[in-house]
């Protein structure tokens, strides 16, 4: 079992981050992460359910998504995105829906989160409260480096577009009720027969998810085809340092990087039309 020496509640957020700004302290959100895993013993433990970071609603024309909302708000209220509510069921099932975080879901940078998925193709920006002001900065770059962001800070929020439509996540596990193997997430944004914004994420390739920002260039302002995608998705999925693990190979996972990404760009391609 895990050991925490003290546990701390702050009800202000200038109490939570004089508490963080100690050297053994750690936050904790919904300690799906925390206080799961192999015995060890933690400083202080700062709990951040009492700052009123749980709340979901517009924010001029972004959806803001509170740190505190758990997974399975997302499903049950997605506000009209449903890709978000979609993407944080597959995460886990309920007991742990009903526990994770979407502040914590970011922090871990977990590279089989459909939930991150969603959010990159969905132009996330996280919201980092510091002792001295609020930083913003997308999710991409966070995930790119998080001890940067995060090593003095805290997140509290993130903010989507909310989209309602064109954008499609497939995925390939071992089970129905499994992790994915690989994911991938897609949004397009048509204009007429051609595409005018592309964001596709890919899951399982990396020790976070990436952003497919080579395919995304090469496939945006053209028309969509088979030849085309194959040709632009052969190239970039061959850059990637894949590895092997329990749950297929480093092949198979280039393989199903491939199939998913056209799968998933047709099915956000139909959606906008």
């Amino acid at each position: 079992m895990v050991r925490v020496r003290e546990y701390q509640r702050p009800h202000t957020m200038e109490e939570a981050l004089l508490l963080l700004q100690r050297e053994d302290a750690v936050p904790l959100a919904g300690g799906q992460q925390l206080l799961t895993g192999e015995s060890r013993e933690l400083g202080t433990v700062v709990d951040l359910q009492a700052l009123g970071l749980d709340d979901i609603g517009m924010k001029g024309e972004r959806l803001k998504i509170g740190a505190m909302v758990r997974l399975q708000q997302l499903v049950t209220a997605s506000h009209g995105c449903a890709l978000l509510g979609e993407a944080a069921q597959r995460d886990g099932p309920i007991t742990y829906r009903n526990a994770a975080t979407v502040g914590g879901t970011i922090a871990t940078c977990d590279p089989l989160s459909c939930l991150l998925l969603s959010l990159l193709v969905l132009d996330a920006e996280v919201e980092v409260q510091y002792v001295d002001g609020v930083v913003t900065v997308a999710l991409d770059k966070l995930l790119d480096n998080p001890s940067r962001w995060l090593q003095n800070g805290l997140i509290t929020a993130v903010t989507v577009i909310p989209v309602t439509v064109h954008t499609a996540m497939t995925t390939v596990a071992r089970t129905l009720r499994d992790r994915p193997i690989v994911a991938v997430a897609v949004r397009i944004v048509r204009q007429g027969e051609h595409c005018d914004l592309v964001r596709i994420a890919w899951g399982g390739v990396a020790k976070h998810p990436l952003r497919a920002y080579a395919v995304e260039q090469a496939l945006s302002g053209q028309r969509l085809d088979d030849a085309l995608i194959e040709t632009t998705g052969a190239s970039a999925v061959a850059e990637l340092q894949l590895h092997s693990d329990f749950r297929g190979s480093a092949d198979y996972r280039r393989a199903m990087v491939a199939v998913l990404t056209r799968r998933a760009l047709w099915e956000a391609w139909l959606k906008a039309a």
